[in-house]
């Protein structure tokens, strides 16, 4: 059975990527903006729920798992991560006397019926729906688009709308261009807002939170009346947010300049937030 702690299993499971980067290494090769890892950044940082989405073509070195592990990296301080065994999962992680769900992400490294050490069907369905129970979930699928993540969660694997609703951010991340070598960017951020519509109860209508311009090679972003229901969603005030924001906004665009921190380095520039964070809460 899958032991995390071994890293050889952890690639072999495809936990890790053959060449782990950072987020600011990421911000640095051009694939996405500071401002979208920033924002990503405070979702997390607050408790939301992430997929990974990466073509449908399962060509090697798209970067979903590179992608994911930087992530993690925003991660609240006090997460404890419970790795998924597959097919094999049994969810006995949920029966331990001192699990902590709000605490504990959930980590499965794909859903797709590809391998076994992957989830599909009733398997995944628990898997995705383990939000529902207070925990939160971080994987990586094969879709193209929103859209497509969307038809696979709801349709193909049936999780109900109000469960979707609880999955947070989607990045879709490809590959651009004709020439070698290839430009991996982040096409599109969105964001399942939890709260339902009331005039159409049964839909479920991701927001977009960040998009790619092909032409410009730039990323566009949300306008201001997005960024303020997320600070709703967070319990933030606007001001608040927005200050929030910018701090890991100024902070990743300072740590990737150049080819970017690695990842000892990044974990010590968020930790370096959250105590300047912490300071600031503390004062009268």
């Amino acid at each position: 059975m899958f032991d995390p702690r071994d890293p050889y299993e952890r690639y072999w499971w495809h936990y890790e990527s053959r060449r782990p980067l950072s987020m600011a290494q990421i911000v640095a090769l051009g694939s996405v903006d500071a401002r979208t890892a920033a924002l990503i950044w405070l979702l997390l940082e607050h408790g939301s729920s992430l997929t990974v989405a990466g073509p449908t073509d399962p060509q090697p070195g798209i970067g979903k798992t590179t992608t994911l592990n930087a992530l993690l990296q925003f991660l609240p301080e006090g997460t404890a991560l419970a790795y998924m065994s597959g097919m094999y999962e049994d969810f006995a992680f949920t029966q331990l006397p001192d699990i902590e769900p709000e605490k504990t992400y959930a980590l499965c490294n794909e859903v797709s019926d590809h391998l076994p050490i992957y989830m599909w069907g009733r398997v995944a369905r628990r898997f995705l729906t383990l939000p529902a129970r207070g925990y939160h979930v971080a994987t990586s699928v094969h879709a193209d688009t929103m859209r497509d993540v969307l038809q696979m969660y709801q349709r193909e694997l049936r999780v109900p709308v109000e469960d979707i609703r609880r999955l947070g951010v989607v990045v879709n991340i490809g590959l651009a261009g004709r020439a070698y070598p290839l430009r991996r960017r982040w096409f599109t951020t969105h964001f399942f807002n939890p709260q339902a519509d009331p005039t159409c109860p049964e839909k479920v209508v991701p927001v977009l939170l960040s998009s790619w311009n092909e032409v410009e090679d730039t990323f566009e972003h949300a306008e201001q009346t997005v960024l303020d229901e997320l600070a709703d969603w967070i319990g933030l005030t606007p001001a608040e947010f927005a200050t929030a924001l910018q701090t890991r906004v100024d902070c990743l665009t300072d740590i990737s300049k150049g080819q970017g921190v690695n990842s000892q380095e990044m974990y010590e520039e968020v930790e370096g937030v959250r105590k300047k964070n912490s300071t600031t809460n503390s004062e009268p």
